[in-house]
């Protein structure tokens, strides 16, 4: 009997020591893997514009465990992205008539400010009344783009207004079917949104002043964000517009290239943003119009140049989420929001379909590395393997309520989503 009491004792005390292993070696695990890697989300689709996160690894809780939530908090209405410096937290929301620019420390949600303004702006489909672009950060500024043409530039030190600008007053913007959606992007001293109308399509404004240093021409905006591509020295700009293709030349908004690429369903979007990697870029939209790939690179007289490698239908149709590129393979939501989407992996080189998901929903991504974190508008947090063999499912979490489909930030190690009524920051290093 008392030979029992000793085992047991002694199975409970390693049972114990094992558990403070595992969480010890766990957390270790976590911070080296981010240690000399401050990881900031500071504009639409993160640092690097295409979904990639910046760090080595992603741990992953054993069976049981989840990942814990350090705090949440309440929003109004919306679809913006959060986003997150080495020490707050941005977002855009709108709370009644008020649309609201807000900050708060990262890691206990404490506001420090918010600059706030009338909107008067409502959705012809009932839809979301609240932003749809993601506002984007420098060094000193925050710029933001409402739903109704207005974009705002705040100080981020204490969130005075420096300059607003009317797009509709003064380049004619249209509203499209649900409101404005281009994400600003800051690239050195200008920010370039797309405006969208009889008279322009892109512009680019003085960060500091909101002056117009130039327009592009004219295009109808739609609902995907202008990202840069890095061409020999130069940088160029690449915008899914109604019509199509556009690459313009950051400096004067000149167009370097336009190929058409567009639904012939009138009632339809292009939400998802260009994807660029190595020399690649690769759009998709459902509404009959499929996938795309053009290849880049310099002419013989030294002039940027595209060729298109493929175009299908059917292979990875994206409805508003943008997929990322991990080691030769494009990961992405497949599908209609409204009926049901599904993940897919597929060569990018000749879009052949590697896999595909059962029905989960549509969602966001945001690849780490080796593994991909998805986002389900269930709000249901999904890591698997960035494997062209099969979707292998790593750990599956509810972090959200119903209707989370604004893209997420990651940060150090931390996530930071959304639904349509809080915000919340979970700890990829630390479980309960």
């Amino acid at each position: 009997m008392k030979i029992g009491v000793i085992k047991k004792s002694n199975l409970k005390l390693t049972v114990f020591l094992l558990t403070l292993y595992f969480v010890f070696s766990y957390r270790t695990h976590c911070h080296e893997a981010v240690r000399g890697k401050e990881t900031t989300w500071t504009n639409w689709l993160g640092p690097t514009y295409d979904g990639q996160a910046v760090q080595t690894d992603l741990g992953i809780p054993s069976e049981g465990k989840d990942f814990k939530i350090l705090w949440s908090i309440d929003v109004g209405k919306g679809w913006a992205s959060p986003l997150v410096d080495p020490t707050s937290v941005y977002l855009h929301d709108r709370m009644n008539h008020l649309e609201r620019l807000r900050k708060f420390d990262k890691d206990s949600a404490k506001p420090i400010w918010t600059f706030s303004y009338d909107s008067n702006y409502k959705d012809n489909f009932g839809m979301e009344d609240g932003p749809r672009s993601t506002p984007a950060l420098s060094e000193e500024v925050l710029v933001s783009h409402g739903p109704q043409g207005m974009v705002h530039a705040v100080s981020i030190s204490d969130g005075s207004l420096i300059w607003r600008v009317d797009l509709v007053k003064r380049f004619g913007s249209l509203k499209g079917f649900f409101g404005r959606c281009s994400s600003p992007l800051i690239l050195g001293s200008k920010v370039i949104i797309g405006a969208g109308g009889e008279n322009t399509g892109l512009v680019a404004l003085n960060l500091k002043t909101g002056e117009t240093l130039w327009t592009s021409t004219p295009s109808h905006d739609d609902y995907a964000s202008p990202v840069p591509l890095n061409f020999l020295s130069e940088t160029k700009i690449i915008s899914f517009m109604r019509e199509g293709l556009f690459v313009l030349d950051s400096d004067d908004g000149k167009k370097a290239f336009f190929e058409p690429f567009r639904s012939p369903i009138n009632a339809s979007v292009h939400a998802a943003t260009p994807l660029v990697f190595d020399r690649f870029v690769f759009l998709s939209a459902c509404y009959d119009l499929g996938a795309a790939l053009w290849q880049y690179d310099e002419s013989e007289n030294g002039q940027f140049e595209m060729s298109l490698k493929w175009k299908k239908k059917n292979v990875l149709d994206c409805h508003y989420s943008t997929p990322v590129f991990v080691d030769g393979y494009i990961y992405g939501f497949h599908g209609r929001q409204e009926r049901g989407a599904e993940l897919r992996c597929i060569e990018y080189s000749t879009g052949e379909i590697a896999w595909s998901s059962p029905l989960i929903g549509s969602g966001n991504l945001i690849a780490v590395e080796e593994k991909l974190i998805a986002l389900v508008e269930t709000g249901e947090l999904i890591v698997f393997e960035a494997n062209p063999r099969s979707f292998n499912t790593l750990h599956r979490q509810q972090i959200l309520g119903f209707d989370a489909r604004a893209h997420f930030a990651f940060g150090n190690n931390r996530i930071y989503a959304r639904d349509k009524r809080r915000l919340i920051c979970l700890s990829l290093c630390d479980l309960e």
